[in-house]
C-alpha cells in the first residue's frame, strides 16, 4: 500500500509583492498614467460659470467662497466645499488649467485608494474569515487592488476627472468613500480607539453634503453594511454603534440648508411636478440599463446626451424587466444578508438623487455613474474569480489594460473646445445643446460660416434656442445685416422675455435701422433688469444725445463715468454730446481718453480724427483715421470720414478712392455718394458724376442742392468745360 502523496504547499510571495502599499503605488500610478494626457485641458462648458467668471473663488479671505454663485443653477451652486478647492487652486495658480487638473487627478487617485482599503478590510472581517487562504491572503489582495485598478481605470470616470468642474462627482465620491473607510476601521477598532475613526467618517460626510448633494445616501449606505458585514442583526446595529449612525443622518440638516438655498431646485435645474416626476422617471428605466451597458462596453462615451422622454410605457417594457430583475435580485439578496445584495442596494441608492429627482436638462449623464461604478465593477471581479484563479489572473489584467488604454484615448478629445463638440454633436446628433456648443468652439476658432451652419442646426431642432437665435443675430449684427439682427433677437427675447443681452443688441440693431424710439425702449426695458449696469446706461445715454438730448444723455454719462471712470465708450459718447454742444476742447480730451483706455476703439478714433480736422490739424486728423481704418477696414464711415479730410485738401483723387472704398463697404451710403460724385464733378469725370448724382436723387428726391450739381454736370458734359 502506497503512501498518500500531499500536495505542495504554495510557496509564499515575496513580502514586497503581498505588502498593501505595493498595491496602492501601483494603483496611483496607473491612475497618472491613464490621465497623463489630460492635465492641458481646456476649460470647458459648465467651467466658464463655475471657474472662470466666478467671483467668489478670488480670494480665500474674506471666505466669499462659502457663498458660491447661485443665479443660474452653476455646479458650484450651493456647495461650499467644492467653491472652497476651486479658490485653493485659484490662489495658487489663477487660471491655470494645468493646475486644476493636477488636483481632480489625486482627487481621483485616492478615491481609488481609498476603494481599495474598503475591500481588502471588508474581505477580513469575520464574515469571510472562514475561506480557505491557500494562496497567504495574496488573492484578496489582488482582488481589492483589481476592483480598483477596473475602477479607477474605467472610460466612464474621464468626464468626473478630466472635465474640471465635475469635481464636484469625483470629490463627493471621495468623501463618499472615506466616510465608509473610516466606519470600517472605526467598527474594527478595539473598545476605546474607535471614536477617532467615527468623528472621521461622520466629518467626511459632512464635508460631502458640502460637496454634491448625492452624499445624503451615505448614511443609509453605511446603516446597511453594518447591518450585513459588522452587526448581523438592526437590534445589534443600534445597540454597537446607533450614535454613530445618528451622527451621519444629522449631516442631512446641513445639506438641507443648503438645498433650500438654492429654493429647493438646485436653480431652477429640475423640477418638482408630477408630470415631471413621472415622465423623468420612465426615461430614467432607459437611462440606468445604458449605465450598465456602459459599465461592460463603455461605447459610445458621449460628453453631452440629448435630453429625451418616453412617451409611451410600452417603449419602456424591456428597460422596465432588466430593472426589475436586478431591484427583486437585490431584495432576495437582502433578505439573505448576502454581499451581492449590498452591491445591488449600493448601485441603485447611489444613483437615486439623481435618477429620483427629475431633471429639466439631462437624463443620462455619465459622471453620475463616478460612484456606482464601484458595485457592478466587484461582481464583475467576483465573477471572474470564480471561475478560477488561471482564468481571472488573465482576464483581469487584460481588461485592465484596455481599459487604461481606452482612458487614455478618450481624454484626447478634451484636448479642445472643439475636439469635443465635434465628437459629442457626431455621437449625438440630434441634441441641440451640442451643435449649439459646436457652433460657438467653431465662431472661436475663426470658422464663421461652419459656426452660422450649427446654430442653424440647431434651431432645426429647437426652434425656441434662445441662445441660437441670439447668436445668428450676434453674426447679422458684425455683417451689418440690422434687418436680420434685429428679427433674430426679437425671437431670442420671445423664447426667453428676461434675456436681457438680446434686449441689448436689439437696441443696437433697431438704433442702425434708424428706430430710434424703439432702440431706447428697449435700452430702458434692459436697464429696468439690470439697473447698474454702465453699459446699458452709456449707450442708451448715446442714443439720447444722438436724438439731440444732448443735457440729458450727458448728464447719464457722467453718472456712469463716477462709478467706472474707465469705461472707455462712456467717454467716447460723452465726447459727442460735449460736440455736439459746442464744447470742442472738451470733446476732444474725451476722445483721447477714449483711444488711451481701449486703443483698438475704432469709432473713438475717427471721432478723434473729426475733432482734430475741425481745428485745422489735418495731419492729427489724417493720422487718426487711417488707424482707424486700421483697426476696422470694414467701416464704411471710416472711409467717409478719411474721404472727406482728403476732398478738403484737394487730394480729389485720393478722396475718390476712399469714397468708393466707403461705398463697397456699404452701397447705401448717400453723403459718400454725394461727394464722390462732387470729386468727380471737379476732376471732370462727367460721366461718373451724373451717375453718381442720379443715385444720390433716387435715394434723396427733390434734393435741390443734388440737382443743381447734377445739372451743372450734364451742362458741362455738354459743353466740354472743365475737362481736365
Amino acid at each position: 500500500m502506497t503512501a498518500d502523496k500531499k500536495s505542495p504547499a504554495t510557496p509564499a510571495p515575496p513580502a514586497w509583492f503581498a505588502h498593501p502599499g505595493f498595491a496602492a503605488l501601483l494603483i496611483f500610478g496607473a491612475v497618472l498614467l491613464a490621465w497623463s494626457n489630460s492635465l492641458s485641458a481646456p476649460f470647458e462648458f459648465d467651467d466658464h460659470a463655475s471657474i472662470i467668471d466666478n467671483p467668489t473663488i478670488r480670494h480665500l479671505l474674506p471666505p466669499a467662497w462659502l457663498r458660491p454663485p447661485a443665479t443660474a443653477g452653476e455646479t458650484v451652486s450651493g456647495r461650499p466645499v467644492l467653491n472652497f478647492t476651486l479658490a485653493v487652486n485659484y490662489a495658487l495658480g489663477g487660471l491655470d488649467v494645468r493646475g486644476y487638473h493636477a488636483v481632480n487627478l489625486l482627487i481621483h487617485g485616492f478615491a481609488a485608494l481609498a476603494l481599495f482599503g474598503i475591500v481588502r478590510r471588508t474581505l477580513a472581517l469575520p464574515l469571510f474569515a472562514a475561506r480557505p487562504r491557500p494562496d497567504h491572503g495574496v488573492g484578496d489582495l489582488f482582488f481589492a487592488a483589481s476592483v480598483a485598478l477596473l475602477w479607477a481605470l474605467h472610460p466612464l470616470q474621464v468626464e468626473s476627472v478630466t472635465y474640471v468642474v465635475q469635481r464636484a462627482e469625483s470629490l463627493a465620491g471621495l468623501f463618499s468613500l472615506l466616510t465608509l473607510y473610516c466606519f470600517i476601521r472605526g467598527a474594527g477598532s478595539a473598545p476605546g480607539r474607535s471614536g477617532p475613526w467615527f468623528a472621521a467618517a461622520v466629518g467626511s460626510c459632512l464635508l460631502g453634503v458640502g460637496t454634491k448633494e448625492t452624499v445624503v445616501v451615505m448614511p443609509v449606505i453605511i446603516l446597511l453594511y453594518d447591518w450585513i458585514f459588522c452587526a448581523g442583526t438592526w437590534r445589534a446595529v443600534w445597540s454597537a454603534r446607533g450614535r454613530v449612525h445618528a451622527g451621519l443622518v444629522a449631516t442631512w440638516l446641513p445639506l438641507a440648508v443648503l438645498v433650500l438655498g438654492m429654493g429647493g431646485s438646485r436653480g431652477g435645474t429640475f423640477s418638482f411636478t408630477v408630470a415631471g416626476f413621472w415622465s423623468y422617471w420612465v426615461a430614467q428605466l432607459k437611462a440606468v440599463t445604458c449605465y450598465l451597458g456602459l459599465v461592460v462596453w463603455p461605447a459610445p462615451l458621449v460628453f453631452d446626451r440629448a435630453f429625451f422622454r418616453i412617451e409611451h410605457l410600452a417603449e419602456a417594457a424591456p428597460y422596465a424587466l432588466v430593472i426589475l430583475a436586478l431591484v427583486g435580485g437585490t431584495i432576495w439578496g437582502l433578505r439573505r444578508r448576502a454581499p451581492a445584495g449590498f452591491l445591488g442596494a449600493c448601485f441603485f441608492i447611489l444613483l437615486a438623487p439623481s435618477s429620483l429627482m427629475p431633471g429639466l436638462l439631462q437624463v443620462i449623464v455619465e459622471h453620475r455613474m463616478y460612484l456606482a461604478l464601484a458595485a457592478p465593477i466587484v461582481l464583475l471581479v467576483a465573477l471572474a474569480r470564480r471561475l478560477g484563479p488561471g482564468f481571472g489572473g488573465v482576464l483581469v489584467p487584460v481588461v485592465i489594460v484596455a481599459l487604461g488604454t481606452t482612458t487614455f484615448v478618450r481624454n484626447q478629445v478634451y484636448r479642445s473646445e472643439l475636439a469635443l463638440w465635434q465628437d459629442t454633436a457626431a455621437k449625438s446628433p440630434d441634441n441641440p445643446r451640442a451643435h449649439y456648443n459646436l457652433g460657438l468652439a467653431l465662431r472661436k476658432a475663426g470658422r464663421r460660416e461652419e459656426a452660422v451652419a450649427e446654430f442653424q442646426r440647431t434651431l432645426r431642432l429647437q426652434p425656441n434656442h434662445a441662445f441660437a437665435l441670439f447668436e445668428l443675430g450676434k453674426d447679422a449684427l458684425q455683417q451689418q445685416r440690422w434687418p436680420a439682427a434685429a428679427e433674430y433677437f426679437t425671437a431670442a427675447l420671445a423664447a426667453d422675455v428676461h434675456y436681457t443681452d438680446a434686449r441689448v443688441n436689439l437696441a443696437q440693431a433697431l438704433a442702425a435701422l434708424g428706430r430710434t424710439d424703439e432702440a431706447i425702449g428697449q435700452y430702458q426695458a434692459a436697464l429696468a433688469a439690470e439697473p447698474g449696469a454702465p453699459d446699458i446706461r452709456t449707450n442708451l445715454a448715446g442714443l439720447l444725445v444722438q436724438q439731440g438730448r444732448v443735457e440729458e444723455g450727458g448728464a447719464m454719462l457722467r453718472d456712469v463715468l463716477v462709478t467706472s471712470p474707465d469705461l472707455a465708450e462712456a467717454h467716447y459718447h460723452l465726447g459727442l454730446a460735449l460736440a455736439k454742444s459746442g464744447a470742442a476742447t472738451g470733446a476732444e480730451a474725451e476722445f483721447r481718453t477714449a483711444v488711451q483706455l481701449k486703443p483698438a476703439f475704432a469709432a473713438a478714433q475717427r471721432a478723434l480724427g473729426n475733432s482734430l480736422a475741425a481745428r485745422g490739424d489735418a495731419a492729427g486728423a489724417e493720422a487718426a483715421y487711417r488707424e482707424a481704418l486700421r483697426l476696422d477696414d470694414g467701416s464704411a464711415e471710416n472711409w467717409y470720414a478719411l474721404g472727406n479730410l482728403l476732398a478738403k485738401q484737394q487730394r480729389f483723387v485720393d478722396a475718390i478712392a476712399a469714397y468708393r472704398a466707403a461705398l463697397q463697404r456699404d452701397p447705401a451710403h448717400v453723403p459718400a455718394r454725394n461727394n464722390l460724385a462732387n470729386c468727380q464733378l471737379v476732376t471732370g469725370q462727367f460721366d461718373d458724376a451724373i451717375a453718381s448724382y442720379e443715385a444720390v436723387l433716387r435715394a434723396r428726391p427733390g434734393d435741390a442742392t443734388v440737382q443743381r450739381n447734377l445739372d451743372l454736370a450734364r451742362e458741362m458734359k455738354r459743353t466740354g468745360g472743365g475737362n481736365r
